[in-house]
């Protein structure tokens, strides 16, 4: 495209005036094919030689590369200058301090109010477009078919001289002459054949680094040395990421430990203990903070306190057992005290400083049992044997204690015997206003709260008789053969329950329970709720009431469940191997309970656990038992044995003569009543 462009400046070099009408002088620079990088136009006094001129240069100069262009410019010579004005128009390539490529020339006769047209023609080649112009057409580009070689490009190193400096690479590189790129990798340069720059051409090298600690990783941000023979002593070839390079137990890909220190290296302290010295709680529940254990692997819990030793208090007398012994700065959960000094954690009525009973056993834990002071008449304790009854069978089945000294008894021939607590005898009574005269009363509980005995008998017969009465009250008969019975008060409402056959026999495999108000209002176990043979019942509570039997060699035992009204089984067949059918119960409280039967089987559960089975020194049929604490046991046998458990073991304390011992009761170890076959009624220590 061909543009106008007026060239004032020259004027305005040569200070002339803008209405001065000399003459003029229309240039028309012509160029191609290429474009200059600089176009000097210039305007000469051919008589003085003095000359004036304008550079034009980068995007000042029209055209392409590829077709040149051209520009016109306005000359108009200064008033002093002759007639005879030349007109000069020079080509660069770049910038008008390098080589003038070409130049034309004319000379015109300035005429007044005239302008004279002149044609410049700048003809040069640059075949490759790379704005410079190729020597043929006295320009400096050495190779202008290649627009990469020029004298503006870089020089590489490929054997090529590419700035048109007319000097080779090898002289330009050095190439071949020797070099090193550490003192121990030595070669030549050469060039590289990808990315045609000069290299030092040795034998393989590697880079490695100091490693002070000779741990295998270099210190961490370190120079490498560059090295193509062996590993020198001090150095690694391994990366530089060592954190610390004077300990070789200090680097990357160890297991990071708890010292406060960057072990592996990772910029993070102890990041594997996130909860280091946080509160803790340590195993003898003592408040602490989490610290690093000895071998710094794991957190520990430190305290500064001392953590007490809780023993357990089972009987609840503030004295504790030396077994179950728990460590811990909070008092755990139950019956626990801070001594130990209970000789017999089962029984409340043995701890240091209780009062000596008469029971042959070390009351106070001094090491001796009670003098013999403190018994009856001042005389050594004894379990002394009465017949009491005559005549007819004078067997005696049951026995109740209602308080110290008060005791109901049940036997053969509707015979019911009553001690009361301010006498020495027995009253037998066989009065028939209840019962008949062969009536055998096999169940009996006196209510502690009134004395009032409540009685079962073999043919199901139900009935009460109070501490005064001369006879008793027939209440209930149903033909279902009763085995034990028991009452609870809840609510000081009284009831009943009791164990039984289903018909007036006592060898059924089935049994069912019932549930008295001691009125009219009687119900037995659901059919949907079916039980084994049971033969006797007895609880502390609705909740912790407890009915035993089974078959010769299953032991059974159920709890009642109050919010139904239904016997759930306590597993005992499942969790005591080799026990026989049990034949009594004693629960002491809703921790304790004693269970016995056939073949010396003895089952005890204590804190509510499952019933285990207890050894015992002979396979004696057991037929009741009594317990005052888990360490405070005594149970009747079927040869006229009476066993005592002190919390260890079960030891004969009296063989009877005359036979089968069938119940025992009392109000403690040193109030105890004993019937058997035979009118035989056994007292311990002495009789009133």
């Amino acid at each position: 495209m061909r543009r106008l462009l007026l060239v004032l400046p020259l004027l305005l070099l040569a200070g002339c005036k803008k209405d001065v009408t000399q003459g003029a002088v229309k240039v028309t620079v012509k160029y191609g094919p290429f474009l200059p990088g600089c176009l000097r136009v210039e305007a000469f006094d051919v008589a003085s030689g003095q000359t004036r001129g304008k550079d034009i240069v980068g995007t000042e100069v029209k055209g392409t590369r590829a077709d040149g262009g051209s520009m016109m410019v306005a000359l108009i010579p200064p008033l002093d200058w002759g007639a005879s004005v030349g007109v000069r128009a020079t080509a660069f390539e770049q910038s008008c301090e390098g080589k003038a490529v070409v130049s034309d020339s004319q000379r015109v006769t300035v005429e007044l109010d005239t302008v004279h047209a002149v044609t410049l023609s700048l003809q040069a080649t640059d075949a490759d477009q790379d704005g410079y112009v190729g020597e043929s057409s006295n320009g400096t580009d050495c190779r202008d078919d290649v627009l990469a070689i020029n004298p503006g490009a870089e020089e590489l190193c490929n054997d090529v001289d590419d700035n048109c400096d007319g000097v080779g690479d090898t002289v330009h590189f050095q190439l071949g002459e020797a070099c090193s790129t550490s003192a121990d990798c030595s070669g030549v340069f050469r060039c590289g054949t990808t990315d045609r720059a000069r290299f030092c051409d040795t034998p393989p090298s590697r880079n490695v680094y100091l490693d002070g600690d000779q741990d295998g990783h270099g210190k961490k941000d370190s120079t490498p040395l560059i090295v193509c023979g062996a590993t020198p002593d001090g150095y690694t070839t391994g990366a530089p990421d060592d954190c610390d390079d004077t300990n070789r137990d200090i680097r990357p890909g160890l297991t990071d430990l708890c010292d406060d220190v960057d072990t592996n290296c990772d910029g993070v302290k102890d990041e594997g203990f996130p909860t280091l010295t946080q509160q803790c709680t340590d195993s003898f529940q003592c408040q602490g903070t989490n610290q690093c254990n000895s071998v710094q692997t794991a957190l520990e819990c430190v305290t500064s306190s001392v953590a007490t030793l809780w023993y357990p208090d089972e009987d609840g007398d503030t004295f504790g057992g030396n077994t179950g012994i728990v460590q811990s700065c909070v008092k755990p959960a139950g019956a626990y005290v801070t001594n130990s000094s209970d000789c017999n954690d089962g029984d409340s009525r043995t701890h240091p400083g209780a009062t000596e009973l008469c029971d042959d056993l070390d009351n106070d834990c001094d090491g001796q049992k009670e003098l013999q002071s403190v018994c009856p008449g001042g005389n050594a304790p004894a379990w002394t044997s009465r017949n009491v009854g005559s005549g007819g069978m004078k067997d005696w089945y049951a026995a109740s204690s209602w308080t110290r000294g008060g005791v109901w008894v049940g036997g053969d021939d509707n015979r019911r015997a009553r001690l009361l607590p301010t006498g020495t005898n027995f009253t037998v009574i066989t009065d028939d206003s209840c019962g008949a005269d062969d009536t055998q009363w096999r169940a009996i509980w006196a209510d502690p709260t009134t004395g009032r005995a409540w009685l079962g008998s073999e043919g199901g017969k139900k009935a009460h008789q109070d501490t005064t009465a001369a006879g008793c009250s027939d209440i209930s008969d149903d033909n279902r053969w009763i085995f034990g019975m028991t009452g609870l008060r809840t609510n000081n409402v009284l009831t009943l329950y009791g164990a039984n056959s289903p018909t007036g026999e006592d060898n059924q495999t089935t049994g069912t329970s019932f549930t008295w108000d001691g009125g009219g209002t009687l119900s037995y176990n659901a059919a949907n709720n079916a039980l084994p043979s049971v033969y006797n019942i007895h609880g502390s509570a609705q909740s912790h009431l407890l009915l035993v039997g089974g078959a010769s060699n299953t032991p059974r035992a159920f709890r009642f469940n109050p919010a139904n009204s239904r016997w759930e089984t306590e597993n005992a067949e499942q969790d005591t191997t080799g026990a026989r059918a049990l034949r009594a119960v004693w629960v002491v409280n809703d921790q304790v309970a004693f269970a016995v039967g056939d073949g010396g089987t003895v089952l005890r559960k204590v804190n509510g656990t499952k019933w285990v089975k207890q050894g015992f020194p002979n396979a004696h049929d057991l037929t009741s038992v009594i317990a005052f604490g888990a360490g405070s046991a005594y149970a009747t046998c079927a040869n006229g044995h009476i066993y005592r458990y002190n919390g260890q073991t079960w030891t004969e304390i009296h063989a009877a003569s005359g036979g089968r011992l069938n119940d025992i009761t009392g109000t403690g170890p040193d109030d105890l009543w004993v019937v058997g076959i035979g009118g035989r009624i056994l007292r311990w220590p002495a009789w009133p």
